[in-house]
């Protein structure tokens, strides 16, 4: 079951480290380095970051893979109004 994470002090590291490797993977294609640290804080590809910059870079990454997405989309329905004019 996928988690939603929010600005909320109550969501649990584990939960936000687990949102961040799946935005990241997306959008990326690996893995990142993560590992929270001690109370809102997490080292992220060896840099420290804040839980709420972290939270707005699951959002960042989300909507980035979203955009990705909907190009490729785009791109393929191009594609095929192209081969449908040279069959015609």
């Amino acid at each position: 079951m996928a988690h939603t994470v929010t600005e909320n002090t109550s969501v649990n590291p584990q939960v936000v480290v687990d949102a961040f490797c799946r935005a990241y993977r997306l959008v990326h294609k690996r893995d990142p380095l993560i590992t929270h640290l001690f109370d809102d804080w997490y080292r992220v590809n060896g840099e420290t970051v804040h839980r709420l910059t972290l939270f707005h870079e699951i959002t960042r990454l989300r909507d980035l893979a979203q955009n990705h997405r909907l190009m490729s989309a785009d791109k393929s329905v191009v594609q095929r109004l192209i081969a449908r004019l040279r069959n015609l």
